[in-house]
């Protein structure tokens, strides 16, 4: 009985603390180009993720259709005439991933890696 109580607060601190909440700062990375900045800020709620992202803390974007499950967070972000299609991956402290967009006819990407700002 022990230990199924042990692994069950285990499991249920693992799940509380892949909560995505806070604010993200460091790179997106474009083939081809020097690395920018990014800044993501982040609500979880359950699998409800809501923020913005953008470069700076002056340019942020509202993003939607936002979704957190067993750290893998999914969103769009619309900037102008395109979306950003982000598929990341959140383990700890760090969130990694691929950004994808329809352009002219040509779907770009991109990478991100930030961490969390403490």
């Amino acid at each position: 009985m022990r230990q199924i109580l042990l692994l069950m607060t285990l499991f249920t601190g693992a799940i509380l603390a892949a909560d995505a909440t806070g604010t993200w700062t460091g790179n997106l990375l474009v083939p081809g180009k020097d690395p920018g900045p990014a800044r993501l800020v982040l609500k979880q709620d359950g699998s409800k993720l809501t923020g913005t992202a953008g470069p700076n803390e002056e340019e942020q974007h509202p993003i939607d259709n936002g979704k957190a499950e067993n750290g893998l967070l999914t969103f769009d972000v619309p900037t102008g005439e395109t979306v950003m299609r982000f598929k990341l991956t959140h383990e700890g402290d760090e969130i990694k991933g691929d950004i994808t967009r329809e352009r002219d006819g040509a779907t770009q990407t991109a990478s991100l890696a930030v961490k969390r700002e403490k």
